[in-house]
Order: structure tokens, then C-alpha cells, then sequence
């Protein structure tokens, strides 16, 4: 039987909340455990994204699902998780199988679902990575759907536009 190794960066990791990921420093405080700031709109109409896409793409290589729950998918990282888990158990059984009967049967499953796992785990880390760089996007729209400025005065304006060939 093996034992779980818990190494100190693995530890220093959970216990940050991944902080080393992020695009800026992150301290863990009794404030940021009970008040959550809200953003500027500043930063939110930039080109820069909120949440660090390298950082959230590191998470879900770490742990698939890891990326969603840093970009608030929770829903999203259930499903990630339970796939990827799902596929890591059909590779260790059809595995199992395969050596005890020597079947090409179950060797060629265990390729297809080898398959299978490295898809959904690139494809858990390009949404990781698209979640992150599009971090309350919709939010920044609201915002900035129609907002001018006209000699020092915000104007407000709603424009209708149709096209066709």
C-alpha cells in the first residue's frame, strides 16, 4: 500500500489559496476573510484580465476543476472533476484487466480511454484558461454597453444597428 506524500509547496499551495498563481500579491487576512472588495470599473473596462489565465490554467493541471473554482464555476469544476476522475478509474481498471488476462480487448480500451483523459484534461485547462481571461466580462458590459464621452460629460446612448447582404 502507498502512502500520500504531502510536499510543503503542495501544503503552502491550499493553504494560499494559490496565491503564487496569481497575477498580484494576495495576503491572508481576518479582513479578507470577511469583506470582499468590490472592483473599480477601472479595472474591469481594461484589457487586462481580473483573474491570472496562466495561474487558473496551473490549477486545473494541478487538479482538474481547480481552474473553475478559482474563476467561480462551480458547477463547472464538479463536472471537470467528475469526468477526468471517471476516466483516470476506466484507465486503472480496463489496466488491471489487462494484465491479469492478457486480453487485447481491455489494452485497447485502456488506449481509448488514455485518450479520452488527455482530451478532457487539455480541454479542462483551455476552459480554465478562457474562464480566467474572460472573468466578469459580463459585468464589464453592463457597464460599458453604451457609454460615451463627450466634452467632459458621460452620455448615455442607445444605438440600433442592422446589417444584411
Amino acid at each position: 500500500m502507498t502512502r500520500l506524500k504531502i510536499y510543503p509547496i503542495f501544503l503552502l499551495l491550499l493553504l494560499t489559496g494559490g496565491g503564487l498563481f496569481s497575477q498580484t500579491p494576495y495576503m491572508l487576512s481576518v479582513n479578507s476573510l470577511f469583506y470582499s472588495p468590490q472592483l473599480d470599473t477601472a479595472t474591469l473596462l481594461s484589457d487586462n484580465s481580473i483573474k491570472s489565465p496562466w495561474g487558473a490554467v496551473a490549477r486545473s493541471a494541478v487538479l482538474p476543476g481547480w481552474g473553475q473554482i478559482y474563476t467561480g464555476h462551480y458547477v463547472k469544476s464538479a463536472v471537470a472533476f467528475s469526468i477526468n476522475g471517471f476516466l483516470v478509474y476506466q484507465i486503472y481498471n480496463y489496466e488491471l484487466k489487462w494484465r491479469e488476462e492478457k486480453n487485447e480487448d481491455y489494452r485497447a480500451k485502456r488506449n481509448l480511454y488514455t485518450w479520452y483523459f488527455a482530451l478532457a484534461y487539455i480541454l479542462t485547462m483551455v476552459d480554465a484558461y478562457v474562464d480566467a481571461y474572460l472573468y466578469k466580462f459580463d459585468d464589464a458590459m453592463k457597464i460599458s454597453y453604451h457609454i460615451d464621452r463627450q466634452e467632459e460629460i458621460w452620455v448615455s446612448r442607445l444605438e440600433v444597428s442592422v446589417s444584411w447582404r
